[in-house]
């Protein structure tokens, strides 16, 4: 009768440290996923103005707690070039790549912001963008743009996403680029995510 408590004993133990390994120890373990969308969609003209909603999405698609330690985002108005057009070519051993369309090219900052926050070495020790597993956030911002002047638009996105909670703190700064927006760098740091993204405007 002992024999057959203890076992009785042994496999509940044994049950409730496998729920307890699978469900809370193991997926502590495991790396952040994640994914970055930039969407856009485009609003009412107003005197020649288009306004453009720009979605900046962060989506926890794993089993752990995600932070963002820094973030930048800049919108830019492009002008089609019309002079010097050629075809670009790239070859390599991993990629092979043509293009023979009008050149575009950024010449004014429509729209900027960069934020350091808790994960960042300096920044605001008040400010986190947590997220909990399976789950997602999205900020909006409305950008105002002279259709008639700027054809095409180009976001530009960078983020320092870590596992939470971030520790030691990412070692990254608020930089100036040429056209006045902000970006952050050093870049090739752990966890950096940097997107472009073009989005014609439709007339």
């Amino acid at each position: 009768m002992a024999v057959e408590v203890v076992a009785i004993l042994a496999a509940g133990l044994w049950a409730l440290y496998t729920f307890v390994y699978e469900q809370r120890i193991k997926p502590l373990s495991e790396p952040p996923e994640f994914s970055l969308p930039t969407n856009v969609t485009q609003g009412p003209t107003a005197n020649g103005v288009v306004f453009l909603s720009v979605h900046k999405r962060l989506e926890n698609t794993g089993n752990v707690p995600i932070d963002v330690a820094a973030e930048a985002l800049s919108v830019y108005g492009e002008k089609i070039v019309t002079s010097g057009g050629r075809v670009k070519r790239l070859e390599t051993s991993a990629i092979a790549q043509v293009r023979a369309d009008m050149p575009r090219q950024p010449v004014a900052l429509l729209f900027s912001i960069a934020k350091l926050r808790a994960g960042a070495v300096g920044g605001n020790p008040k400010s986190n963008f947590f997220l909990p597993p399976h789950s997602s956030s999205e900020q909006v911002y409305l950008v105002a743009v002279p259709a008639s002047v700027y054809p095409v638009v180009l976001i530009t996105r960078i983020d320092y996403v870590r596992k939470a909670p971030i520790t030691p703190r990412v070692p990254v700064h608020i930089e100036r680029t040429p056209l006045g927006g902000y970006t952050l760098a050093p870049t090739s740091l752990e966890g950096e995510y940097d997107t472009q993204d073009e989005y014609p405007i439709k007339p």
